[in-house]
């Protein structure tokens, strides 16, 4: 006789969202994935913002291969009552399984070891970022958005602010922290428009910063202690590079020339974001297709500036396929285009320059409301000094 089938509704399934009970539906099945939130590659947060829901479209993201064999070892029995699929989901599933079918996802040559290794000698060795920073702060970005209070690649208070949104000194969930907007970070919004590229030249600080702060805390990070001995490898050769210059201002300006280089890629993680839609609270995961294209702004560019843009180009595609390789993300362009078309869903794309002005309008909307004296904030004495008038 066959097993009676158990479920539960989509109701009873957000109240297994939290720490240590943490459940998480694919294409139908519940599964509990508390204990595996430990030891998911890709980090506990993107179980813990999309726990409780339906996640089957963020798995299908990351997980376009052989992962789906090892889901059957969570499973808890249960089955969603009210499961269903929209037109959007159904067509973009097909199109990572007709991905899948053609081999785009295959990185042929690249073993386990080699990519460890690649990763801490260009991330953390020569670039002096940890690579476990940028992989939980990409994972978080990419689970959850241009979600003001989840997504950490929206969250510069008290220097950008996208949204006059965030003048409601809001909670970062990835920070686990209060965005306070006071009356400092009243001041340095007003201007951000002013400011913007002169504090991306040097935004690689924060990088390094955010780096040790993170090895540094009590965070599960894997492989920590080869992290850090890897980022003391870039602080021992670059000083020593530095050092080898013939005067303290040669020395100072070449340091602000890798700054300012680096920049400009500072420039086009924000290029891909800042301008587009928001919003606030957790992600769904019922949604993906939609909030990933609303949330993402391509740049038009000819073929043969690809390795100026470095794939950043195609950042509605890389947010759709994560795991696509960079060499083809021009390839499935048309087909995103078709699907957005399809649907009636937005395809946002811009030139480099209408990008870097829609940033900058962005920028300036909020910075001008943010100058809103009817909603007044605790003022410090620069703040008076400033905006005085008589």
């Amino acid at each position: 006789m066959a097993e009676l089938k158990r479920y539960i509704t989509s109701d009873e399934l957000k109240a297994h969202n939290k720490k240590g009970d943490l459940w998480i539906s694919i294409q139908g099945k519940v599964y509990d994935v508390s204990e595996w939130a430990n030891h998911h590659p890709g980090g506990e947060l993107p179980l813990m913002n999309l726990g409780g829901q339906d996640a089957t479209d963020a798995f299908v993201a990351y997980h376009p291969g052989v992962t789906w064999q090892f889901l059957d070892k969570f499973f808890n029995g249960f089955y969603l009552k009210d499961y269903s699929v929209s037109e959007v989901s159904k067509d973009y599933r097909k199109l990572v399984y007709e991905f899948s079918k053609m081999g785009l996802f295959e990185k042929k040559g690249h073993g386990v070891f080699i990519t460890i290794f690649a990763q801490f000698l260009s991330g953390n060795c020569l670039a002096g970022v940890s690579i476990g920073w940028w992989k939980r702060n990409h994972n978080a970005h990419h689970i959850a958005c241009n979600s003001l209070d989840y997504d950490p690649d929206l969250q510069h208070m008290p220097f950008f602010a996208v949204s006059s949104k965030l003048f409601s000194s809001i909670t970062s969930c990835f920070y686990d922290r209060k965005m306070d907007f006071d009356s400092a970070a009243r001041f340095l919004v007003s201007y951000q428009h002013c400011t913007f590229y002169p504090v991306m030249c040097f935004a690689r600080i924060n990088l390094f910063t955010q780096s040790f702060l993170l090895l540094l805390s009590k965070k599960r990070v894997p492989h920590k202690g080869l992290e850090i001995l890897c980022l003391l490898v870039f602080w021992i050769w670059f000083p020593l590079l530095v050092s080898r210059l013939p005067n303290w201002g040669e020395r100072v300006m070449f340091v602000v020339a890798s700054f300012v280089v680096t920049g400009i890629q500072h420039v086009q993680f924000c290029l891909n974001h800042f301008s587009t839609s928001v919003y606030t609270g957790p992600p769904k995961g019922n949604n993906w297709f939609e909030k990933q294209t609303s949330g993402s702004l391509d740049i038009e560019c000819s073929s043969w500036m690809d390795w100026f843009h470095g794939g950043l180009q195609f950042q509605t595609e890389h947010h759709l396929f994560p795991r696509l390789p960079r060499c083809q993300l021009r390839t499935v362009s048309p087909f995103v285009k078709e699907l957005c078309k399809k649907h009636d869903l937005p395809y946002n794309v811009a030139s480099f320059w209408e990008a870097n002005a829609m940033t900058i309008r962005t920028l300036k909307v909020a910075a001008l409301q943010a100058r809103d004296f009817t909603k007044p904030v605790p003022r410090n004495l620069l703040w008076e000094a400033v905006n005085t008038h008589g």
